[in-house]
């Protein structure tokens, strides 16, 4: 771990002693806990309320638990046939027992009027109880179940092609990067699993990687996957509106699906630019509806994909006027990439 690019989120001096169970500033005296040795520099009370709640309640809790196999899930009918089709397995067998479900409280409740109840009755009754709680709380899952089939159909009835695809703006990226001389910094911000900083090519570079997140169940994630890889790479649990790197460090910055849940993207997007290095590379990529989709697509997008969401398309007003050669691609029907040099 390089210490020299990190500085405190307190006082933004860069002068540590690093202790297993925590890291501590020298100049302001600031001591940051250690999660399985990932240290935790963030100062909670800054945390925007809205960002500390997605992460107790979503990253932290069913979804982030959950995440390899929930977010596939929630772009089910976004997906191709190829790569989905098990997930259609498993949607298919749930609304099957859901429907059962309902079908066996409808008849207990409106045909026998609650009459001659049993113990399984009381059992079903507890698990339809259960079932309800766990869709008030994951209101977009249920809305997924709803949607799902009917916005592939209506995906299926017209052929949405991007001007540049998500794999070829990676592969001009990275092309330009290739020849570097040098070792590359590369920073994921909420970088959760480790699952597209791994799978979009940056592991083809001469690289040293970073990853931040907010979330303690995603970064962990991250730590386990990339170390079943054999990937060195440094972990740092930290505030995306508020970077504990220096500035000018890395010559890479990701963000892949964070920023249109920000509460604060335009700062967000201010330090990913402030962190990166002349001539370097900011990229980013989230949910956007493209042009042209029809009324039930728009509800599966805010219902479900973006529910989550502060914003619902690429915050291009918002970013710093730092930045050059700024471009914004719909690369897919829900998704947009964009991507900028910093000056």
């Amino acid at each position: 771990m390089q210490l020299a690019k990190y500085c405190c989120p307190k006082c933004r001096a860069s002068q540590w002693t690093i202790q297993p169970a925590f890291w501590r500033c020298d100049a302001c005296g600031e001591r940051f806990a250690c999660a399985r040795g990932i240290p935790k520099l963030y100062l909670e009370e800054t945390l925007a309320p809205e960002d500390r709640n997605l992460r107790d309640r979503f990253y932290d809790g069913f979804v982030g638990a959950h995440y390899r196999y929930v977010m596939p899930f929630l772009a089910l009918p976004a997906r191709p046939l190829r790569l989905s089709w098990p997930d259609w397995i498993a949607y298919a067998v749930i609304s099957a027992l859901l429907l059962g479900l309902l079908a066996y409280l409808l008849d207990f409740i409106v045909v026998r009027r609650l009459a001659g109840a049993t113990i399984w009755d009381g059992l079903v009754i507890a698990l339809a109880a259960g079932v309800a709680i766990f869709f008030w709380r994951h209101r977009y899952l249920l809305y997924l179940f709803g949607l799902a089939l009917p916005v592939k159909i209506s995906l299926s009835l017209r052929k949405f092609k991007p001007d540049v695809s998500f794999a070829d703006v990676h592969a001009r990226a990275i092309a330009s990067l290739s020849n570097a001389d040098r070792a590359l910094e590369i920073l994921d911000v909420s970088t959760g699993n480790c699952a597209a900083l791994y799978r979009h090519g940056w592991m083809s570079l001469n690289a040293q990687y970073t990853g931040v997140d907010l979330s303690e169940v995603m970064i962990f994630q991250g730590l386990d996957f990339m170390a079943r890889q054999h990937v060195p790479m440094d972990f740092v649990l930290a505030d995306a509106a508020n970077l504990p790197f220096k500035s000018d460090c890395f010559d890479v910055v990701l963000n892949y699906g964070a920023i249109n849940s920000m509460k604060d993207p335009q700062r967000a997007l201010s330090e990913m630019s402030r962190v990166g290095k002349t001539g370097g590379l900011i990229l980013f990529f989230d949910e956007q509806l493209y042009e042209g989709a029809s009324a039930i697509e728009r509800v599966y997008f805010h219902k479900v994909l973006s529910s989550h969401n502060v914003i619902h398309r690429c915050p291009i007003e918002l970013m710093p006027t730092g930045l050059t050669h700024v471009e914004v691609h719909q690369v897919y029907e829900f998704y947009y990439i964009c991507t900028a040099i910093k000056a």
